[in-house]
């Protein structure tokens, strides 16, 4: 029993030592931390201090959203204003620099999605890099990625990006031209373009994205969309205006109106001699005979058609430049499209034959190889501009069709072409081989009256009646047997959407 009892006592105390010896180890590991945490905290403030600018960046890195954000964060105006100078420089210089540091990092994720994704097929089939390559032809149908609403008061009549792809300029029934910052800002209009005489029924930014031009009634409007102010206005025709045209190289302005005439205006004279620097009047209908007069200044370069030659015998809806400027094509409700020649000062070179009931909206691809107009009737006629006969008659749409426009394509001889209007499908066709590719169903709650595809043809815009403007998201098709090819696409799809891997 003694020998039982001492070894108890001998374990007890061993238990009793190494507790001890864990408490005494604890308490110095604790020493340690608080000597560790001290010197963090220091080195923390150093940092902080030193640091400010790149915590800033973290910053706006941390603000970009998975699902909302194409690009790097912008700088809200209203912020600017309220800084002093020097704050704002400070302001904009940071911002600068967590620009670029987004633009490298994205440059770096995309040059290593393609290091991985470059591989071949052992099947004997493209590789996924020419499937990606090839995405923008094989395109078939959009998801919803983004929805804004009251857009423009009762109805948008028009939608359009700018040639960077940061923004975007509706119009509509409120009379005003709204602005919008789609991967900036939650639902709201970034700047509202007021003063305009009647409804802006069409609006479109100049190609280098510095000028606005905006069709009101029976007047003309040049805007600057940096600071909103008016820069020219004058009125332009004797009836409604009912669509307007900035040309691919930047040097006209077409316009055409109920007056059975197209204009085309050059941008210099308009913005020069267009009451520049004008200050913004709300227009009432019983102000109308106030000192705000309407403008005459502005002489057009050439009216379609010429004093002596027979042009449209009803209302001009739409007017479209060829890439090049040299030809413009008009389409109106007396079921004609015309071509007049500006190389030979606007005279009447082709009137193509084909629709059987008014013409809505006319489209002409990059390269002027294609036309496509759609009617009264949703029959879409595919043209070729050198011949007067219809290449495609297209029939699909079941009621009127209000939109038809072109995809910009990487290859010559190949395209898209994207319909919609009052039945509410978005079609997607094939240009030289007029098909079907595919369908999406419209998510407004009414007839689409407009649309537009950015340049890098990944995103379109729609408006409509309903008042929302709705940015559609490009789905690529994949082969249904590979499904490494499918996820491949996506992966590439979220490095394209500036999402965090």
């Amino acid at each position: 029993m003694g020998k039982g009892v001492a070894k108890r006592e001998d374990k007890a105390w061993k238990k009793v030592q190494k507790a001890e010896k864990r408490k005494a180890a604890l308490g110095k590991v604790h020493a340690d931390d608080k000597t560790t945490q001290s010197k963090s905290s220091e080195g923390h403030a150093k940092v902080a201090k030193a640091t400010g600018d790149q915590r800033y960046m973290n910053k706006l890195f941390a603000s970009l959203s998975i699902e909302e954000t194409e690009g790097p964060p912008e700088i809200a105006q209203e912020e600017l204003d309220k800084m002093t100078e020097a704050a704002k420089e400070r302001h904009l210089f940071l911002h600068e620099k967590a620009v670029a540091a987004y633009h490298e990092e994205k440059a770096r994720k995309k040059a290593s999605a393609w290091k991985m994704l470059h591989k071949e097929d052992k099947f004997g089939f493209m590789s996924v890099a020419d499937i990606i390559k090839e995405e923008p032809m094989a395109v078939t149908a959009f998801r919803s990625s983004k929805t804004f609403k009251n857009a423009n008061g009762l109805g948008s009549y028009s939608c359009m990006w700018n040639n960077s792809g940061s923004m975007i300029l509706t119009t509509g029934h409120d009379r005003s031209v709204s602005l919008w910052r789609p991967f900036a800002v939650n639902g709201l209009p970034a700047r509202k373009l007021k003063g305009h005489k009647g409804w802006t029924i069409q609006a479109c930014f100049s190609p280098d994205d510095k000028n606005i031009c905006c069709c009101s009634s029976d007047e003309m409007y040049i805007w600057d969309p940096t600071n909103g102010t008016l820069k020219a206005e004058w009125e332009a025709h004797d009836a409604m205006i009912n669509g307007c045209q900035w040309s691919n190289t930047g040097r006209y302005i077409v316009s055409c109106s109920n007056d059975l005439t197209a204009k085309v205006w050059s941008a210099k004279k308009a913005i020069s001699k267009g009451k520049k620097g004008a200050a913004v009047v709300h227009h009432d209908e019983e102000d109308e005979e106030d000192e705000h007069k309407h403008h005459k200044g502005v002489p057009a370069e050439f009216t379609l058609p010429m004093e002596g030659e027979r042009g449209h015998s009803s209302a001009i809806i739409k007017a479209a430049f060829s890439h090049d400027d040299s030809f413009v094509i008009t389409a109106a409700k007396d079921n004609l499209l015309i071509m007049w020649n500006l190389k030979t000062k606007g005279c009447k070179d082709r009137v193509f034959q084909g629709h059987q009931e008014a013409v809505l909206n006319i489209a002409i691809n990059h390269d002027s190889s294609r036309m496509a107009s759609c009617d009264n009737s949703g029959m879409i006629i595919v043209w070729d501009p050198k011949v007067e006969t219809p290449v495609h008659m297209l029939h699909e749409h079941t009621d009127i069709c209000y939109v038809v426009i072109f995809c910009r394509e990487a290859k010559e001889g190949r395209g898209r072409i994207i319909s919609a209007g009052h039945d509410g499908r978005i079609l997607v066709w094939n240009t030289y081989e007029g098909t079907l590719i595919g369908e999406t169903k419209s998510q407004h709650s009414s007839w689409i009256t407009s649309a537009h595809m950015d340049t890098s043809n990944l995103k379109l815009i729609t408006a409509g009646m309903d008042s929302k403007l709705i940015i559609w998201q490009s789905l690529p098709p994949a082969p249904k047997q590979y499904e490494w090819v499918e996820r491949a696409v996506r992966f590439f799809k979220k490095l394209e959407r500036g999402c965090r891997l």
